[in-house]
């Protein structure tokens, strides 16, 4: 497209991500849900991809932004 800058797609994809998220929260069914997520993660995957095509780095791990909890 023209005149379309790779981050602003990247983070349209990262809104229908959540909204896919979202709506996976309010399903009826496991089958449903099961697509849902999967639509997630194919939009998060298209994210990736564009940010990638700008020279940006990955996003770390999930894992490794969690603060341990010390007991």
């Amino acid at each position: 497209m023209l005149g379309v800058q790779h981050s602003l797609k990247a983070d349209a994809y990262r809104l229908k991500a959540a909204r896919c998220d979202s709506y996976a929260d309010c399903a009826r069914s496991s089958g449903d849900r099961g697509q849902l997520l999967r639509m997630r993660d194919n939009w998060l995957a298209l994210a990736a991809t564009e940010d990638w095509l700008d020279g940006l780095p990955p996003p770390p791990p999930a894992q490794a932004l969690a603060v341990p909890i010390s007991a």
